[in-house]
């Protein structure tokens, strides 16, 4: 379980305190796709690079599996944490296969040997064997989104974020990716989505929090009919 407990966030802009996060309060489980919507500036990316300890002056907590991961050391929380962010992030001067045995030996002192085993293997399972030598630049997209996949999944983390893993995806590589995250709840994962793509939502809709303008408003739990009165119906039909 991740728990999100009373976090908030201020950033000063223009010399004035401005609220990004206020008191945002909510439990999301494994083995769900969880998405957390809202319109841009709604502060959904900002909770999830909390989530992910890339952001780290909020104020609150945020456990996982029972873990302040605001106290654990990066190595303990990138078994509990894997983040996809919207940019890939990939290293580009190393090719596909270094890039998701990095973390593996570089942070967990792994052999080369048993680094790239894992690595192969799990960029085998989004069918990328045949691009291990290639470079980010010489990837498609879709194909730069699956090595950042991998290289989370190598960590074997409990949980996977995304941030807006649809921007830069044409119909076909967006139809992929559900199958991915689909199967990544099938094996008992925890995948947090942030996204402004409504339709993209509506395909994938598990469970849901909506935010606005930093505050939580409402949930969708997967097992009720969503209200028409309310506004996560409004942005995803509306």
């Amino acid at each position: 379980m991740l728990k999100i407990n009373n976090v908030s966030l201020q950033k000063k802009r223009n010399k004035k305190e401005v609220s990004i996060l206020s008191g945002i309060s909510f439990e999301i489980p494994k083995s769900r796709i969880s998405l957390l919507l809202g319109k841009s500036g709604s502060g959904k990316t900002t909770l999830l690079r909390c989530i992910s300890q890339l952001e780290k002056e909020y104020q609150g907590e945020i456990t996982c599996e029972g873990k302040e991961l605001g106290a654990i050391s990066p190595k303990e929380r990138c078994r509990l944490i894997g983040f996809v962010p919207q940019s890939y992030a990939l290293f580009p001067n190393k090719n596909v296969l270094d890039n998701c045995a990095d973390a593996l030996r570089t942070v967990f002192g792994e052999s080369k040997a048993s680094a790239y085993k894992k690595a192969e293997e799990v960029l085998s399972s989004l069918d990328m064997e045949n691009y291990l030598d290639r470079f980010p630049h010489e990837l498609s997209g879709g194909q730069q989104q699956r090595v950042a996949i991998a290289r989370a999944l190598v960590l074997d983390p409990a949980f996977i974020l995304f941030d807006e893993p649809t921007s830069a995806l044409d119909p076909e590589n967006t139809e992929r990716l559900i199958g991915i995250l689909q199967r990544l709840q099938k094996e008992g994962r925890g995948v947090v989505i942030s996204s402004q793509d409504m339709g993209f939502a509506k395909k994938i809709l598990d469970r849901a929090y909506f935010l606005e303008q930093g505050t939580f408003i409402e949930d969708y739990q997967g097992a009720e009919t969503l209200s028409q009165e309310g506004k996560l119906y409004q942005f995803l039909y509306g």
